[in-house]
């Protein structure tokens, strides 16, 4: 998709950083912000096409193919689709 350039390079960081803020709020909350936070960086993530993304470990024609830094992904959404218990804000009566 997108090859090394410096446009890549931001997309991949801000890809990142979406999946460490939806991790966080998920694993914390329990919240579908924090969900749809991690989904749309875990979709972000394989788009551009970085030198440092490792070996391919399923070809695609075409040159194409699933990078090892790609499963990462794979990861954020088993993440965000597993039942994470919903946090309550204390009130006055818990306390």
């Amino acid at each position: 998709m997108l090859h090394e350039e410096p446009g890549a390079t931001v997309l991949a960081i801000l890809a990142l950083a979406l999946m460490m803020i939806g991790v966080v709020l998920t694993i914390r909350t329990g919240r579908w912000y924090g969900r749809v936070t991690l989904i749309v960086g875990a979709f972000l993530w394989p788009l551009p096409d970085q030198g440092w993304q490792g070996p391919v470990v399923l070809r695609f024609g075409g040159g194409h193919g699933v990078h090892l830094v790609d499963l990462l992904s794979l990861a954020a959404f088993v993440v965000a689709v597993l039942p994470w218990p919903r946090s309550r804000r204390r009130t006055s009566v818990d306390r």
